[in-house]
């Protein structure tokens, strides 16, 4: 009883970081390290759609456009065995802008997206944005089907709030002597290297405001009260054994994790299990006490960069709109 009773108990990891320099301001590799002795901030587990925005921005730079819409069928692709990817909701019908698919997380258009990309350049992109984890290469990872780590990740979201920027993280600023005396520096320089053009990078920050101002984080807004700027993307695995959320400001980035130390252990529904619904609350209630403190009046003041007009323009369609589906299921 007492093995099954600590195998089911739900852990969590927990970062924050800084992405104009890469200071890391908080680790929290698990709810108790004197009983679990292990880092969930650095193992690797399934991220669910967090990775989706990856498969939007490699979209982008193919030249898709934000307000091109894409129809919300459910397809089987019989090149993959029949793989039928489904939505969580079950719904379908209507076309998608990118806007629109990212802010609901729909998994027919992501698996659509990646399909016209292709595999690679969204497995390359990956990498450039601080993807250390081995990617397979199948359309599969459009939904997350990726084993990667809560430190990668926060890479990868550090980027798009840094305006296509990637600052590797730093946690120890220097190592002196107890008189004050300077061993080593590691803060001398910051590297910066863009990696997503900045149109880019600020059309994609614009649709991860979405998810939260009116897509599957928005409980941040009407449960938790917190009417910041923030962006981000909730991420849920298909067994509900993975909840994910990965917010930011435009000067902190924080990633929660939660789940049971193995996936064989998870809930019965997306309704309980899903990220918005698990590790979301970890970073909404962060984000309150950060909120409450003077000290960091400067992250409550924070406003992310108005993106030039041409961007803005780009982006002005609706994220939905209607249409008769003769058919609902097509095979591809």
């Amino acid at each position: 009883d007492s093995i099954k009773y600590y195998h089911c108990l739900l852990n969590a990891g927990f970062l924050a970081m800084d992405p104009q320099t890469g200071h890391i301001k908080s680790w929290v590799g698990g709810i108790n390290h004197k009983f679990f002795q292990y880092d969930h901030v650095k193992s690797t587990r399934q991220v669910g759609s967090t990775f989706k925005p990856i498969v939007y921005t490699a979209a982008l730079q193919s030249e898709i456009k934000p307000c091109e819409y894409i129809d919300n069928h459910l397809v089987i692709y019989t090149e993959y065995e029949d793989w039928k990817p489904e939505n969580s909701n079950g719904k379908y019908g209507g076309r998608y802008s990118l806007q629109g698919g990212l802010t609901n997380s729909v998994n027919s258009i992501a698996v659509q997206l990646i399909n016209r990309v292709g595999v690679d350049p969204v497995v390359q992109l990956a990498k450039e944005m601080g993807i250390k984890s081995k990617i397979p290469n199948v359309p599969s990872i459009a939904l997350g089907a990726v084993d990667v780590s809560l430190f990668d990740m926060l890479q990868v979201y550090s980027t798009f709030a840094n305006r296509g920027k990637k600052v590797a993280p730093i946690y120890l600023l220097r190592i002196e002597t107890n008189d004050g005396k300077v061993l080593l520096d590691f803060d001398e320089k910051i590297d910066a290297k863009q990696i997503i053009e900045q149109d880019y990078a600020d059309m994609m920050i614009h649709m991860l405001q979405g998810v939260v101002d009116s897509g599957t984080a928005k409980r941040l807004r009407y449960e938790y009260n917190i009417n910041i700027p923030i962006a981000g993307k909730t991420g849920t695995t298909q067994s509900n054994a993975d909840g994910w959320f990965i917010g930011f400001t435009p000067n902190l980035v924080v990633g929660t994790w939660v789940g049971a130390d193995s996936p064989k252990v998870h809930f019965r529904t997306t309704k309980l299990g899903q990220g918005a619904n698990t590790a979301l609350p970890i970073f909404a209630l962060f984000m309150q006490k950060v909120l409450k403190n003077k000290a960091y009046a400067k992250m409550k003041n924070a406003r992310f960069s108005i993106p030039p007009f041409h961007v803005l323009y780009e982006m002005e369609c609706p994220p939905f709109v209607e249409e008769v589906v003769e058919e609902e299921v097509e095979e591809v």
